[in-house]
């Protein structure tokens, strides 16, 4: 969607919004972080907890559910969350073998390629997929967590 954020900024004050489904947290049973118990990618054929296939087939169906609610077939997913990385080695240890993978299966069909991206990376992408987007002319405050949890006045977008 285009939030159209200002009647009197015109053009430059267009944002595209977007949803995320996981806040910007990583897929349930993805997270690498140490505070996570998601399992790691156990990629040793000679370990009993071997586990690529089971890995790589749920990553796959988590893209495939995702992508029935993204508008284009370009997705993104975060892989964060508050107060993570505390041990980042491991976490990109995990992501570099859940990445590999899943494009290896690309060689028994599948359509999925996962790469390590950026924001602006993305939004090119949405960019070049020729999409016209939906558009927003008002407000998305005041902001509620909760039912009656509102943080009015904490955040607005149009202040007095």
């Amino acid at each position: 969607m285009i939030w159209k954020a200002s009647a009197n900024l015109d053009r430059q004050s267009w944002l595209f919004a977007g949803i995320l489904p996981y806040g910007y947290g990583s897929p349930f049973t993805f997270c690498y972080d140490s505070q996570c118990s998601d399992p790691p990618i156990m990629d040793d054929k000679n370990l009993k907890d071997y586990n690529v296939p089971g890995r790589v087939l749920a990553f796959i169906a988590e893209a495939y559910a995702l992508s029935k609610i993204y508008a284009t077939n370009h997705l993104i997913m975060t892989m964060g969350g508050d107060f993570q990385d505390k041990n980042a080695h491991e976490k990109f240890k995990n992501l570099d073998k859940l990445i590999h993978y899943v494009n290896l299966e690309q060689n028994n069909g599948s359509d999925i390629n996962v790469f390590y991206s950026t924001p602006s990376c993305y939004l090119y992408a949405l960019n070049k997929a020729g999409k016209t987007w939906t558009t927003k002319s008002d407000d998305f405050f005041p902001y509620a967590m909760v039912p009656a949890s509102y943080w009015t006045g904490y955040y607005t977008s149009r202040p007095a």
